[in-house]
């Protein structure tokens, strides 16, 4: 069977090689699932595919630009209904109401919709690949299936990974008062899992898959180090090893959960990312989520290992968490990607909106120039996703080999005009709101902005339906959590006054 062909002409591709301000005009081929060639426009080779028969599928792309799909390395999807729901909450009275435990075994119908809503807004923003790491509740292979067949019918790309965590107690726990009522102390320490079990639950499932569809990779997953036994934590660094598969995991996100690492670690100088270390987690493989409180020495050893660092920029600010420090982070060499994390906490699954920030924010401690500029975005949001995730090879560059997973930009929207840089206008004017076209494996899954895998209407339809039951699920669990509120907020403010030895926030 001949693979189906798709010929983009003209488009102004990016090359981060090449003039980032003015990117040439291309030809791209692609057969099948990969990008065959890139070509100067009336290349010979064009001429032949296009008189080729059955002709190949052909996109004019003389006033668009031609961007890798963006690479959405740290996202939740089981939180996907909760958009707009939450806001002025510290990280962990946002737990409360956010963690998929709290709400127990939900609908096929929910779980579907709101794997849908995430990947749909992913793909309406030029993100094609997204890694899901994905708290399951219950853990049980009909929730995965049908968050895995969600994630199929769409057609994004998705790197999957079980959030494991036998550690049930929030973050800032240590720090409550110890006082508690009993029924507070319940919802804030939970019930502890059986590593065991759970670890032979991801084997399982990993054999059960096997060989994985095209679009479909594999991740490890511990919750946080902090969330985690030592058994469970050197399973995952095993089974990693076993598998060759990519390691992602939470790390200091809070102050609180530097404050833990100092009392927990004390073995290890109190140092999370030592402790890590120590146990064979830190290395080319692993990705931190955060990392808003690592310190300089910390950064250093991460830059040694290899690891790299998913910044989140829109949820830390809304988790009232601190700002990264990605100027050090990038100066050190430590490779740099970006996410957009939950739908309840970042609420829009635009990497646009995390690029503008990734460079504005290296502005808030200090006013010289910091040397980030849109291009170092741009790379975090694209190659440098893309190599937190082990899939360098795979996606994150417009060249011949890699997949096909593009998107096409319109450049006569006004945040275009006029055209002066596409680096700087990529990550300073534009929304989202150009994004056109998007192909994930070679295949068109969203064309003039409708998704072609899916009828939206009849998906708009289906969500409101599903709304109904959640909203009234939803309701009920803030106000059976309701009581723990003021102990979080008592805790939280403790823990703003602990000596930590670094502070993210900028006080007056």
């Amino acid at each position: 069977m001949t693979p189906n062909r798709l010929v983009i002409l003209g488009a102004q591709v990016w090359d981060p090689e090449g003039d980032v301000h003015a990117p040439s005009r291309r030809d791209v081929l692609i057969e099948g699932t990969t990008i065959a060639a890139v070509l100067p426009p009336g290349d010979a080779l064009t001429a032949t595919w296009l008189a080729a028969q059955p002709a190949p599928e052909v996109l004019e792309a003389t006033d668009r630009l031609l961007m890798p799909g963006f690479v959405n390395a740290h996202f939740h999807s089981y939180d996907g209904l909760m958009k707009g729901l939450l806001e002025d909450m510290p990280f962990d009275v946002w737990a409360l109401h956010s963690q998929p435990a709290y709400f127990g075994k939900r609908s096929r119908a929910e779980i579907r919709a709101r794997t849908l809503v995430g990947a749909i807004e992913c793909l309406k923003h030029g993100i094609t690949t997204v890694q899901d790491m994905n708290s399951l509740v219950p853990m049980d292979e009909e929730t995965l299936d049908v968050t895995l067949a969600a994630f199929a019918e769409v057609g994004i790309r998705v790197v999957f990974s079980i959030a494991l965590r036998d550690v049930a107690a929030l973050d800032i726990a240590p720090f409550m008062a110890a006082d508690l009522p009993e029924s507070v102390r319940a919802l804030v320490e939970g019930s502890p899992r059986d590593p065991h079990a759970d670890l032979a639950f991801v084997e399982r499932q990993i054999a059960r898959l096997a060989p994985l569809p095209s679009r479909l990779h594999w991740a490890l997953s511990p919750s946080g180090p902090q969330r985690s036994s030592a058994t469970l934590l050197e399973g995952i660094v095993d089974m990693a090893q076993r598998h060759s598969l990519p390691v992602t995991t939470h790390v200091l996100e809070t102050p609180a959960q530097r404050a833990k690492a100092q009392s927990l670690y004390t073995a290890h100088g109190g140092s999370m990312i030592r402790y890590m270390a120590s146990l064979g987690l830190l290395g080319p493989g692993t990705t931190l989520a955060h990392g808003v409180w690592l310190d300089d020495e910390e950064i250093a050893m991460l830059a040694e290992s290899g690891a790299s660092v998913v910044h989140n920029p829109m949820s830390n600010l809304k988790l009232k968490s601190g700002v990264a420090p990605i100027r050090r982070m990038h100066d050190a060499g430590v490779n740099l990607a970006l996410g957009c994390d939950n739908c309840s906490c970042g609420d829009c699954q635009s990497v646009f909106q995390a690029m503008k920030l990734f460079c504005t924010l290296a502005a808030v401690t200090d006013p010289s120039p910091a040397g980030l500029h849109a291009t170092h975005a741009i790379e975090a949001g694209t190659l440098g996703g893309a190599r937190a995730l082990g899939l360098e090879h795979v996606v994150g560059a417009i060249k011949p080999g890699m997949r096909a997973d593009l998107c096409l930009i319109d450049l006569t929207d006004i945040a275009w005009m006029p055209l002066n840089s596409v680096a700087r206008q990529l990550v300073y004017s534009e929304t989202g709101r150009g994004v056109e076209t998007t192909i994930v494996d070679g295949v068109i899954v969203m064309r003039n902005r409708k998704l072609t895998t899916i009828d939206e209407d009849q998906f708009r339809a289906e969500l409101a339906d599903v709304m109904l039951g959640f909203r009234r699920d939803f309701a009920q669990v803030t106000q059976a959590n309701a009581p723990a509120v003021a102990y979080l907020l008592e805790a939280n403010r403790r823990v703003g006054n602990a000596p930590l030895g670094i502070d993210r926030f900028i006080r007056s």
